[in-house]
């Protein structure tokens, strides 16, 4: 199977986003979940500049993450629980990726009995009033187990 077309936000994760201020929702986006994005020991979830649907930062968080900063964003769990992450750009091998970091071991967690290898999954973007601070959704679309889209 496949990585499918894309599809619309679950309105539960779309009803979240707003009730944190978020607006200029967008995907960035769909992946299988690798065994690397599972492991707390890495702390990490990668998401490949190859693999990214359209430019979401602005030229001061990408200068920031070009200097090798990190910024905290907001972070939507498939669980809807609300956490704080970080946002890094790393090389990993030949190529660049973005990388969530920081408290990402507690969103394996908290989200452990839904976030497996193979599951298909979508990074939507948003951004926050007042200063437009950026956010994340980590939505789980498919089960590769059992291949059921998930509503």
């Amino acid at each position: 199977m496949g990585l499918e077309p894309l599809s619309d936000m679950p309105q539960s994760f779309n009803d979240c986003i707003q009730d944190l201020g978020g607006s200029e929702i967008k995907i960035i986006i769909q992946k299988f979940l690798q065994v690397t994005d599972l492991m707390s020991q890495q702390n990490r979830f990668s998401i490949s500049l190859k693999q990214i649907k359209s430019t979401f930062l602005n030229e001061d968080e990408e200068r920031m993450l070009n200097a090798k900063r990190q910024m905290a964003v907001a972070f939507v769990e498939p669980c809807l629980s609300v956490s704080t992450v970080n946002l890094a750009k790393w090389n990993i091998g030949s190529s660049l990726s973005y990388i969530i970091n920081g408290d990402y071991s507690k969103v394996l967690k908290n989200n452990r009995d839904s976030l497996k290898p193979n599951a298909v999954v979508q990074i939507w973007l948003f951004r926050v009033q007042p200063n437009l601070q950026l956010g994340f959704a980590l939505i789980k679309v498919i089960d590769e187990e059992n291949s059921q889209v998930i509503d």
